[in-house]
Formats: C-alpha cells, sequence, structure tokens
C-alpha cells in the first residue's frame, strides 16, 4: 500500500468509528504505529474496552478532538510498515542483508559517521583528548575510575544510533542540546526532557589484581562486585512522561533499536504533546489551588472582620452601661451632697459634678452621638486589634 496523506480531523474520525487495529490495516501501518501516530499529533483514542463496552450496550466517553498543539502539523502521511527480522547480532543490522527490509523505513541508522552531529562530534572530540592524555576519568555511569580506550565497535555503534535519532527529530523542529547540568536534552516549544541513550549495566563479580591484593588481609575477599555494559543498547527518556506514554526502547530479539528507529522518532514527537497536556493539567491544578487558598483567606478574614466589628459593638454596649452607671451615681452623689458644700481643691462641689456629668456624656456615643456608632463599628479593620 502507498503512502496516505490525511488531515487529524479525518484522522480522528477513523479511529472513533471502528477498532485501531482495523484502522491501522485499512492504512496500511500497525496498530501500535497508528497509536503513536494519533499520540504524536495529539489525537484522542477510544480507552481499553471501548468497542467491548459499546457492543454490550454500555456507556462509554468519547474525547473530543483538541486543537493541534504548537509545531504539530494538521497534515499526516502514514506510510506501509514491513516487519523485519532481526539479525543475528547488532552489527549486523547494518549489512547489506537488512537494506531491502529498511527500505520503507522514514529514518536510517548510518553504516558510517558522516557530517556527525554537533554532539555527537563532540563526544568523539572528547574521547580523542581523553585517550591521548592517558589519564583515568571518573565513569559516573559504572562509579569508578577508568582510562579512556579507543572507540570501541560498541561505541560507534551507540554514536551511530545517536546521530541517526538527533538528525531525525531536529528535521521535525527538535532541538537537541546539554543542560547546565550537562544532561541531554531534547525541547520543543516549551517543552523539554531529559534522555539518554545507553548500553544497560549488569552487576558481575571482577577478581582483584594482585597489586589491589596487596592492601588487604589474608582471609579477605579476593573479588569485588562491578557495574560493567551489556550488549543491549537503550534509549530512555528520563523525565516523568504520563501514564501510557512509551519511554524507553531496548534491543530485543525481535528487533535492534536501528529497526525501532521510526518507533523511536515517533515516540520522541509524541512526549511533547503529552508533555504539554501534562503542563497544562499541573497549571490548571495549580490555578484551582490558588482560587482555593484566596478564598480560605477572604473566609478567614471575614471572619476575623466580624468577629473585631462585634469587639468594637461590646466595647460600645460596655461604655453605654459605663455612663449609665456613672450618671446614677452622680445623681446620687448630687443628692448626697449639703447645698453650700465647701470648695474641693479650690473648685466648687458644682463644677466637679457638672465636669464628670460632661466627661460621662463623651464617653456614651449612644446618648452623645448615636449616629457615629455604626461609622464606628465600620472603620473596623483587621489591624484595628493586632495580635488577634
Amino acid at each position: 500500500m502507498s503512502q496516505v496523506s490525511l488531515s487529524r480531523a479525518q484522522l480522528y474520525e477513523l479511529v472513533w468509528t471502528e477498532p485501531l487495529n482495523k484502522v491501522a490495516e485499512r492504512l496500511g501501518t500497525s496498530g501500535p504505529r497508528l497509536s503513536q501516530i494519533c499520540d504524536a499529533h495529539a489525537i484522542a483514542r477510544p480507552e481499553q474496552g471501548h468497542w467491548l463496552r459499546l457492543e454490550m450496550g454500555k456507556p462509554v466517553t468519547v474525547r473530543a478532538l483538541e486543537p493541534a498543539p504548537i509545531g504539530v502539523s494538521d497534515t499526516i502521511s502514514i506510510g506501509a510498515s514491513k516487519r523485519r527480522k532481526a539479525p543475528a547480532s547488532p552489527e549486523a543490522a547494518h549489512g547489506p542483508s537488512d537494506a531491502a527490509s529498511t527500505a520503507a523505513s522514514m529514518s536510517k541508522v548510518p553504516e558510517r559517521l558522516v557530517r556527525p552531529h554537533a554532539l555527537v562530534a563532540e563526544w568523539i572530540a572528547t574521547r580523542e583528548q581523553q585517550v591521548r592524555k592517558k589519564e583515568q576519568v571518573y565513569d559516573h555511569r559504572l562509579k569508578r575510575l577508568v582510562l579512556p580506550m579507543p572507540l570501541t565497535p560498541a561505541d560507534r555503534r551507540r554514536l551511530r544510533v545517536a546521530d541517526a535519532i538527533f538528525k531525525a527529530v531536529e528535521k521535525q523542529g527538535v532541538q537537541v542540546k546539554k543542560g547546565d547540568r550537562r544532561e541531554l536534552l531534547m525541547v520543543r516549544g516549551g517543552e523539554q526532557f531529559i534522555f539518554q541513550l545507553r548500553y544497560r549495566l549488569k552487576r558481575g563479580q571482577r577478581q582483584l589484581t594482585p597489586d589491589e591484593l596487596r592492601w588487604r588481609g589474608a582471609d579477605a575477599q579476593k573479588w569485588v562486585y562491578e557495574l560493567y555494559e551489556t550488549d543491549a543498547l537503550v534509549f530512555e527518556i528520563k523525565t516523568w512522561l504520563p501514564r501510557g506514554t512509551r519511554s524507553e526502547w531496548e534491543d530485543s530479539k525481535r528487533a535492534t533499536l536501528e529497526q525501532q528507529l521510526d518507533d523511536i522518532v515517533a515516540g520522541i514527537m509524541a512526549a511533547f504533546p503529552a508533555l504539554e497536556q501534562l503542563r497544562r493539567e499541573r497549571e490548571e491544578e495549580r490555578r484551582r489551588s490558588e482560587i482555593a487558598a484566596r478564598e480560605r483567606r477572604e473566609r478567614e478574614n471575614a471572619r476575623k472582620l466580624d468577629a473585631a466589628r462585634f469587639r468594637r459593638l461590646l466595647e460600645l454596649a460596655y461604655a453605654w452601661r459605663e455612663a449609665e452607671l456613672a450618671r446614677a451615681f452622680l445623681a446620687a452623689l448630687r443628692e448626697q451632697l449639703p447645698p453650700g458644700s465647701s470648695p474641693v481643691a479650690g473648685i466648687e462641689t458644682t463644677d466637679w459634678l457638672a465636669r464628670a456629668e460632661r466627661k460621662v456624656d463623651e464617653h456614651d456615643r449612644l446618648g452623645s452621638d448615636p449616629g457615629s456608632i455604626l461609622e464606628s463599628i465600620a472603620e473596623v479593620t483587621l489591624w484595628t486589634y493586632p495580635g488577634e
């Protein structure tokens, strides 16, 4: 089947019309490959069990087609996929017998590095410089000092695969670079993730050298556990991705990493809309959390303000009660004082009583200025009574 071109809306309509494997068969590709294409172009797919629930008459959820994210084309080209036989060894994947099986691939791993990607060229130059110095360097993966050696066939294979992946994704607008901590990053738009291309490690025993044994006791064990690289090459996205988004590809009996190149590139492209959706969900969650926190603060402030205003009301009520008590006391005192009482401290008793009555009137807002009572309560703020 020749290459098929269709829009995101057309592919969305197809995958919601019948099971994905049937759609893939009609388009001349595989179900997993079509799933990766949908994810890479932000096209929602039916959940697992969707068609069975529909057949049983049970309710199902249909997700709408969201607008295409920035950098994602609305036109999709799907080529026929062919099952390829895995070679006996990783290096055999580059032999003439593999040429026919990879003819339909969108991307290929070169047999030789010609004009390598800038990062790959930098790695090669760094290794050559380390070899010339003949000094041990610390290998963070193996967690020990190692003496740099010239590039082995396994090293060259890893560099060829890296070169092919980097160039393939950069054609689709992805930037490959090193981060501030020398971690490897892939960046597109506002999203980025950390990745690794490495040989899987295994823990094994190593016999100690005679020089190492000199510093150990006679009864000490004569071997140590160390990490060493296996023949299995792994491409891994280290940044956490949402569930259902593939993040690791590895050499297997069915296919080497070279044969999975198209799937790796598709998986990389699918990671960006997944990260964008995750970022949007986190931003929405953060926005809702901020709104909830602001509403809690507003409720708490309203409660505190209400309590402060009630405190002012009680203060005014107590002042009124005290004023009433003071007036009653002054009235009783006036009746008890005999007419023509002698001045006290040079002030006539009538003046003393008049001065006391004015102070009582000032203390009693209800009697002197009733309209100001509500104004006084309204003037209370959260800072009127600090510390409460």
